[in-house]
């Protein structure tokens, strides 16, 4: 699983569910990351109080 970092906000998304109501459109190119290290997610959760975006825990779905 990929993770997609937005250090402006201090998120942490799951890349393949990340969209709009994530609200990281706004965030400047150079404040993201991509990672697939678990240990890295980990240490930003304990120390650095990033929190696990909870848009992107559950699949998004386009409703017309």
């Amino acid at each position: 699983m990929q993770y997609f970092i937005d250090h402006k906000r201090k998120r942490i998304h799951q890349r393949q569910y990340a969209g709009d109501r994530c609200g990281f459109m706004k965030t400047p190119v150079e404040k993201r990351e991509f990672t697939d290290s678990l240990a890295y997610i980990g240490r930003l959760e304990e120390k650095s109080e990033y929190l696990k975006c909870p848009h992107c825990r559950t699949v998004q779905m386009a409703i017309d």
